[in-house]
């Protein structure tokens, strides 16, 4: 007895001590102004120290009320810290403090964003039994979640940023919201048995694999699920989805997910959102969806569905927002679409075997894109869309005919790809419209300008271009000066024309390849998609869902239909070192590029070009320029490919150009070149052949019979310039000759007329036998010893 008293004695005086040494030994019901509670205020003053730039909690007379600190939250009638909520700070920097701890009744803690320098998530947030909402996304932690959490039994929201597996559900009961989004997390998911209070569960953007358990069809109040871009199999049969009746959100794109669900399965939910890009969900069309008829949000896209889309299908919803069937193996014609519907939605159908002529499409479209099929006709069915198009791309068809002059209609768009189709005639007036226009793709077409000519329009009224492509169609005329104020520009490609005439000095006004960007990629085009995106959640109080109200926010949340932002990645055709090659956006970002090949330019290239200090490619073969190269070409600092090739140039090649370190490919070939190529320089590292046809140019890399013949006019040549790689060759031969024969003679003078060398030269020679003699005997000896252990061994 006497015993147990000791202990216990000595348990309490430990406790006393611990709160001593953490300098909260007052009365935890003593409070600052009548709010405050001073062992909370302590414990918060003690977290504050462990995180850079809280500069707003203070122990100084008129701010010593904690509950009046940005970022806290009391109970009204306690006092007690309820809530914490530094998400409100930017770039804090530091650690969780064990003070945290003593904040007894604390129900919220959201240290989201906070810089914690890759420490791992404490154990002793365990201890915060009344938690009910843990927020630490995007907040540089790392190691697994500690299974100390599930003993948090009152959590209802977890948003975490973490990495090993995905700890066990089982202790969460109360659980409501599971966001665990863009993590490290690997591993399988785990049994959901026992956490039927799930509303929301997102396991977005990590590593996990493993099939999903079958105890998810148990969640009868799961309204959102999101677990796309891991490594999940499997197939999803009836058990995953049969009692989910609540969900109208599910993505479970980018996974190797099939789908088998039975034909006389009656589907319990109605889907407002199903992404199920890159599942299996072919090769026949996918029959469940005929009972999702509510649908904003649909996307199938590469889910390997091999067939005709049937006719039902079509009856889409009026309240849909976005339609993605891409880069499947759909085939047959399109029916009269021409629904009306209640707000803009984008319709992708690209990358499929879809033919025919494009029938009536809807008046409300955000976005179009028909791409690499086989429609045919003309263009007509555009002048059915009006509003808000800011998206089309008709690329890789079979279109033909004369551009519509109903351009006027689209004055947002901001993307417009005719690329590879048959199109034909000038380029409609309408398109001056177009003055929110970024990209313009009209490659591998018919189009002429007005009489021919490139319209000089284009520079004028699409001063938004940063992509300019008119490759391959029959634009002739001289190249407008007008161009030149199109200085956003980081790609203009007019190759494979008609185009004469000289190249304008004014494209030295494109500042966008002059100058370094600004930071934003505009290889990158955003236009509008509208389609549902699931808010359960308070922007500012990430604990209140949309039926509560949130503490300092009034009134319930109420969520708006959104405008979502989509992307285009510019995909350009560049004839790249040589060779045509499809960039995309990790390397055209990277790129300014001008290519005016194969057309009849003539004149001067302009000196004005060298001020294009950010230009990576210049491609003006093909052509008739003439003249010398600008001396200071060396200026392009940024280039990395130049192409002369099959132009008229003459002179020398500039000293300047051998200063560009970076150049990757350089073809002067078939030119009018003449003189030394500038030695000491990677200029000697290209090809011969890309100097070829150039009869008066000499020197390294071209070899020693190429260059000028001897003279035979009677004119004198300088030797530093037009000596002849005869010349040179036999000076360097001539030269290699006389210094093996001197060096030779010479160690044979030293040997035979200097006593003391000879001496030297056969003791070395002495010296150097018995080393190799006593080198080889113990090696054969050796040998033998070995050979004889093993034959005893045997």
């Amino acid at each position: 007895m006497h015993a147990a008293v000791y202990w216990l004695l000595c348990i309490l005086l430990f406790v006393s001590d611990v709160d001593h040494s953490l300098g909260l030994n007052e009365d935890s019901n003593v409070t600052v102004t009548g709010s405050c509670i001073e062992k909370e205020r302590q414990a918060l003053l003690m977290f504050k120290a462990d995180l850079k730039d809280i500069n707003d909690w203070r122990n100084e007379e008129g701010k010593m009320d904690c509950c009046k600190w940005p970022g806290v939250y009391c109970d009204t009638d306690t006092g007690h810290v309820t809530e914490l909520r530094l998400s409100i700070y930017p770039n804090l920097v530091g650690k969780i403090n064990p003070s945290v701890k003593l904040l007894k009744q604390l129900q919220t803690l959201d240290l989201s964003g906070i810089d914690f320098q890759s420490n791992q998530i404490p154990n002793f947030l365990s201890s915060l039994t009344t938690l009910q909402h843990l927020h630490m996304s995007n907040a540089n932690l790392s190691g697994p979640i500690p299974h100390q959490l599930g003993n948090l039994s009152k959590l209802i929201s977890l948003d975490l940023s973490v990495t090993g597996p995905v700890p066990n559900f089982g202790g969460w009961s109360s659980l409501t919201s599971l966001l665990l989004a863009h993590n490290s997390l690997n591993g399988s998911i785990p049994d959901f048995t026992g956490c039927k209070s799930l509303l929301k569960v997102d396991l977005s953007g990590n590593q996990l694999s493993g099939d999903l358990p079958n105890s998810l069809g148990q969640l009868s109040n799961l309204t959102s699920l999101d677990v796309s871009s891991n490594s999940l199999h499997g197939v999803i049969s009836d058990l995953h989805f049969i009692n989910l009746s609540s969900i109208t959100y599910l993505d479970m794109s980018f996974n190797s997910i099939s789908f088998n669900l039975s034909s006389d399965f009656r589907i319990p939910f109605q889907l407002e959102t199903i992404k199920l890009q890159s599942c299996k969900l072919g090769p026949s069309f996918p029959l469940w969806i005929k009972t999702q008829t509510s649908f904003q949000h649909l996307d199938i896209s590469s889910a390997g569905i091999s067939d005709s889309v049937p006719v039902w299908f079509w009856d889409l919803p009026l309240g849909l927002k976005l339609l993605n069937l891409s880069s499947n193996d759909l085939k047959g014609t399109l029916p009269n679409i021409s629904s009306d519907f209640d707000q803009y939605p984008g319709l992708d159908l690209s990358n499929n075997r879809f033919e025919g002529r494009v029938p009536l499409l809807p008046s409300k479209l955000a976005s179009l894109n028909l791409s690499r099929n086989k429609f045919k006709g003309d263009l007509s069915f555009l002048c059915h869309i009006v509003g808000e198009l800011n998206f089309i791309d008709l690329s890789s068809n079979s279109f033909s005919g004369s551009l519509p002059d109903c351009w006027s209609h689209f004055q947002k768009l901001v993307i417009l790809d005719l690329s590879y189709n048959n199109l034909s005639g000038n380029i409609p007036l309408s398109f001056g419209f177009l003055n929110q226009l970024e990209a313009l793709y009209l490659r591998k077409n018919a189009f002429v300008g007005e009489g021919k000519d490139l319209p000089a329009w284009v520079g004028e009224r699409l001063a938004s271009l940063y992509v300019l492509v008119l490759r391959s169609n029959i634009f002739n005329g001289i190249l407008p000066s007008q161009l030149c104020l199109l200085n956003n520009l980081n790609i203009l490609d007019l190759s494979n024309n008609g185009l004469v005439g000289n190249i304008p000095g004014c494209v030295g006004n494109f500042t966008s390849m002059s100058s370094k960007r600004s930071g934003n990629d505009r290889t990158n085009h955003s236009y509008k998609s509208y389609h549902f995106i699931p808010g359960d959640y308070h922007p500012t109080f990430p604990g209140c869902t949309v039926e509560s109200q949130c503490p300092g926010a009034g009134a319930p949340v109420v969520y708006p239909i959104q405008e979502v932002h989509q992307e285009f990645i510019d995909n350009a055709l560049v004839a790249w070192k040589g060779i045509e090659r499809s960039f995309g956006r990790s390397i055209l970002e990277l790129l300014n590029i001008i290519d005016l090949s194969n057309n009849s330019l003539s004149g001067k290239l302009p000196f004005e070009i060298t001020h294009l200090a950010e230009l990576v490619s210049l491609n003006i073969s093909f052509n008739k320029l003439h003249g010398e190269l600008p001396k200071d070409i060396g200026m392009l600092r940024s280039l990395d490919s130049l192409d002369l090739s099959k132009n008229q140039f003459s002179g020398k090649i500039p000293s300047s150009l051998a200063r560009l370190d970076g150049l990757g490919y350089l073809d002067l070939s078939f030119n009018n070149l003449s003189g030394k190529i500038p030695t000491r320089t990677q200029l000697q590292g290209f090809n011969s052949s890309f100097y070829e046809g150039n009869p008066l140019l000499y020197g390294p890399p071209l070899s020693p019979v190429s260059g000028p013949t001897p003279s035979t006019t009677g004119v004198v040549e300088d030797d530093n310039e037009l000596g002849g790689d005869n010349d040179f060759w036999k000076s360097y031969y001539m030269g290699m000759g006389a210094g093996f024969a001197a060096g030779f003679w010479w160690i044979c003078g030293l040997v035979f007329f200097n006593r003391r060398c000879r001496h030297l030269f056969f003791a070395s020679l002495s010296l150097a036998q018995d080393w190799i003699y006593v080198t080889l005997a113990l090696f054969f000896r050796k040998f033998n010893r070995n050979t004889k252990v093993a034959s005893d061994f045997k």
